[in-house]
């Protein structure tokens, strides 16, 4: 197992999970944050519920970007200049309890945000600014998840109609849960719609390209979920749940980022510390292959898939248990060449990652620095087969280092 010291995430065998932060794949919004487990570390994070990050690129031109605070109990808003990249931070707003704000998730209008917090079992809704992305609480301001749901991950179609949230509950098989809501789009109010119940821990969560299936990876079975979309948003699962690792399984899958094809689908693993690649038929899943062939201990959290003008296509990885990043080169779609590791040195914990809509650009949270990390996808970088570190920005004023950024989403 990897050795980590996360920020309040929790998973079965009460493993403390390094930090951590989510985001969420492609097309949609998902919200990212993430978390990874961790073998009697004694980090930022606790281990029953497990974290956030997904790559979470937008439809929208990603004007604006929010940035939950796990220690802190807060969400951070930037604005974003999508030429240069830059992120200036604009303010900061409570949501819910210390150690607890996980993920995070734009509607695709960009007029609303939501955030999970683990420790409270909320949802917490926002109204968005957006000239400056400061925040304002909806009234009421948060929608309880359920006593004890561990709320953790989100997702979003990219019609704004529904929002799914993955529980982790207690980390006990059975207590596990996915809820859908219903969205406002008027007032972005959300009405909870139904709920999937019986599973372990799910934890990372994305809508594909078709806005028809929910992929969940449950981390405490080991195993992928694909769920087909109902009239309500309500979810029926599709086939048999797969193995992120393949036989014998064993796995521990945490994030999920989607090709734009939504053929194949990429699931980090905490444990193993690799990429594992799952091929995709009307949604029913098959096992495809692992990368690298062998466990490492770079922990593997955020990810996100990205079209790289003239050079090709790519998914990346936030290794926490290293503080580096990979970058897969991939077929557009297929499965990955070996990885490049990058940012040695630029890098503390990253968690949540995001690929901006232009695709120009990087983000990944620094659970362990209280900070965000820029990195530049231009074809001049990648000469080195890696994106260029740009620069890091604190994601709280005045700054501070344990501010635990854990999810990371962009939105207007």
């Amino acid at each position: 197992m990897a050795t980590e010291q996360g920020i309040g995430l929790s998973f079965p065998r009460r493993t403390t999970l390094k930090n951590i932060v989510r985001l969420v794949p492609a097309v949609v919004i998902i919200a990212a944050m993430l978390n990874t487990l961790s073998c009697g570390s004694s980090g930022l994070l606790t281990p029953a519920g497990s974290g956030t990050p997904t790559a979470t690129p937008t439809t929208s031109t990603g004007t604006l970007a929010f940035v939950t605070n796990y220690n802190d109990g807060t969400v951070s808003s930037f604005t974003r200049n999508i030429t240069t990249g830059k992120l200036k931070h604009t303010g900061q707003t409570a949501a819910g309890a210390k150690k607890g704000p996980k993920s995070v998730v734009a509607a695709p209008s960009g007029s609303f945000l939501y955030v999970a917090n683990i420790a409270d079992d909320n949802i917490y809704e926002f109204s968005v600014n957006s000239t400056n992305g400061t925040l304002t609480p909806l009234s009421p301001g948060f929608i309880s998840n359920g006593s004890g749901s561990g709320p953790d991950q989100l997702a979003i179609n990219s019609a704004g109609t529904f929002l799914w949230v993955t529980g982790a509950g207690n980390g006990s098989a059975g207590n596990g849960t996915v809820t859908t809501y219903g969205v406002n789009s008027s007032t972005g109010q959300l009405t909870k719609n139904g709920k999937v119940s019986g599973l372990t821990s799910p934890f990372g969560i994305a809508v594909d390209s078709t806005n028809s299936i929910v992929y969940v990876a449950d981390n405490g079975a080991g195993l992928v979920y694909s769920f087909l979309i109902g009239a309500n948003g309500a979810l029926s699962q599709i086939g048999s749940p797969v193995s992120d690792l393949g036989p014998p399984g064993g796995g521990h899958p945490g994030f999920i980022a989607i090709d734009p094809a939504a053929t194949y689908i990429y699931v980090t693993d905490l444990n193993a510390g690799v990429l594992a690649v799952l091929q995709t038929s009307a949604g029913a899943l098959s096992f495809g292959s692992l990368m690298p062939s062998t466990t490492t201990g770079n922990v593997p959290i955020g990810i996100g898939y990205a079209t790289v003008s003239t050079v090709a296509d790519f998914v990346f990885t936030a290794n926490q248990g290293n503080s580096t990043m990979w970058s897969f080169q991939v077929p557009a779609p297929g499965f990955p060449a070996p990885p490049v590791e990058f940012g040695l040195g630029d890098l503390n914990a990253p968690t949540g990652l995001v690929v901006d809509p232009q695709n120009a650009f990087v983000y990944t949270t620094n659970q362990n620095a209280g900070t965000v990390s820029q990195f530049s996808l231009s074809p001049t970088c990648f000469a080195s087969g890696a994106p260029c570190f740009v620069r890091s920005v604190a994601t709280e004023s005045p700054a501070k280092s344990s501010s635990g950024p854990f999810g990371i989403t962009l939105a207007q």
